[in-house]
């Protein structure tokens, strides 16, 4: 099968790596920008203060989960994604304008992680969290789709089971926003699941993609 040919149309490649691994960086910096360091008592006690700073470490406790995984996701996107950019042959502007959209809602990541870490107490908060989610996901499939109907893909680029990876994270973020209204204790637990079905479902579905 020929490869296709570059048209003037098309996006310099390295022009659209160039900004998409600034944007990663970027987000996955401001990410750590939440986790700020509890004030400290001057006019208590020693002992009064120790228990302070305990109980407001404590109360910390949930941002420092979402900075975790969220943290990891995000790199296991970014890993995806260029995995993603170095099986497309070339990039034509539909593509182009589908990654900027996809860099959109990873660029929402520091705001969602954030509602969560304030908000995960509420159903809403924990919702919209997951939908930046299974968005981001949606979005990555959407630029998958048009590449490979497209015929912008290198041979032998499903071996990478780039869909596979973001199907299950939109299952699985699906699921979470759910259960914020059904089960909110439970959809806290729902993102550390990755961490089986990613590499379960590596050896079970045979399907490359």
């Amino acid at each position: 099968m020929a490869e296709p040919l570059p048209t003037p149309q098309d996006v310099p490649a390295h022009r659209i790596h160039g900004l998409s691994d600034g944007i990663f960086a970027i987000v996955m910096t401001l990410l750590v920008l939440e986790l700020r360091v509890p004030e400290q008592a001057g006019e208590l006690a020693q002992a009064a203060r120790e228990a302070h700073f305990a109980a407001d470490l404590a109360a910390l406790l949930p941002r420092l989960i979402v900075y975790a995984f969220t943290f990891l996701i995000a790199g296991v996107s970014w890993l995806s994604h260029t995995h993603f950019q170095s099986s497309v042959l070339r990039t034509d502007r539909r593509l182009a304008f589908l990654n900027i959209l996809y860099l959109m809602l990873v660029s929402l990541l520091p705001f969602t992680s954030a509602l969560i870490g304030e908000h995960g107490d509420t159903a809403l908060g924990v919702a919209v969290y997951a939908v930046n989610q299974v968005l981001i996901a949606a979005a990555f499939l959407w630029m998958l789709a048009h590449a490979v109907s497209g015929g912008l893909m290198r041979p032998g680029w499903a071996n990478e089971r780039l869909g596979q990876r973001a199907l299950v994270n939109a299952l699985v973020f699906t699921v979470m926003a759910l259960l914020a209204f059904a089960a909110k204790p439970l959809a806290w637990y729902t993102p550390f699941a990755l961490i089986l079905l990613h590499p379960l479902l590596g050896r079970v579905m045979r399907r490359p993609w």
